[in-house]
């Protein structure tokens, strides 16, 4: 029976794959963070005028 031996260049596409899944992700967990800061700011932006009063019927 016949074991199949990674090569270097088996390696080598396996750390490629590898780093571009790590780059990916930390590309989704930076726009994750922008889009939780966006949420938060718009948040503030509608309870500051309630909580300072500005807000009036």
């Amino acid at each position: 029976m016949n074991t199949h031996r990674l090569n270097h260049h088996d390696i080598q596409a396996v750390k490629s794959f590898e780093d571009r899944a790590r780059r990916k992700a930390r590309g989704k967990r930076i726009a994750d963070r922008i889009t939780l800061l966006g949420c938060a700011l718009a948040v503030l932006a509608l309870l500051v005028p309630v909580l300072a009063g500005w807000a009036t019927r």
